[in-house]
């Protein structure tokens, strides 16, 4: 992965719109949102959307049951039935995830707990959840100060999860 430094991406922006003047504050703005979006599609360019696919939002929470949320993500992803979109993306207002939602036929959150974190930023940002999952209510117990999960868990919960997803 290329990390993209803010002040390269700045002296491009400045250079490409002819600037030779310092940048104020909201030019400034606007050059930290080309930095964060330059960075959620660089992130996003191991995944290929596809309209016929679903956006995947996980919670990657402080606990074991939002660590898991996040590792169903992937595997649902590798077993191609989706592509993950940057949560974190969405609560930023970052234009390029917002994006990648628009090309979904449908969108999945996999919340860690009853807090439901996923699915709230989701809607706050005006995304409509069409699947949601809480681990807890799965059967996952969530354990305070463990962000540890088994391989036994991934199965109960992948399994689920696809099952649920394929007979729609």
């Amino acid at each position: 992965m290329v990390v993209v430094e803010e002040e390269e991406v700045r002296e491009k922006v400045v250079a490409e719109a002819g600037e030779k003047v310092k940048v104020g504050d909201a030019e400034e703005e606007k050059v930290k949102e080309g930095v964060r979006e330059k960075e959620v599609e660089e992130m996003d360019n191991n995944q290929k959307t596809d309209t016929g696919k679903i956006a995947i939002f996980t919670c990657a929470g402080g606990s074991n049951t939002g660590q898991l949320a996040n590792a169903i993500g992937v595997k649902l992803v590798k077993s191609n039935l989706g592509y993950m979109v940057c949560l974190a993306g969405i609560a930023a207002g970052i234009q390029n995830a917002f994006k990648k939602v628009s090309q979904a036929k449908s969108v999945i959150a996999i919340d860690g707990c009853p807090k439901n974190c996923a699915k709230k930023i989701l809607e706050k940002a005006g995304i409509e959840v069409n699947y949601h999952y809480d681990l807890t209510k799965l059967g996952i117990k969530k354990v305070a100060g463990s962000i540890d999960f088994t391989p036994q868990e991934v199965e109960i919960v992948e399994k689920f999860i696809s099952e649920n997803l394929n007979s729609v």
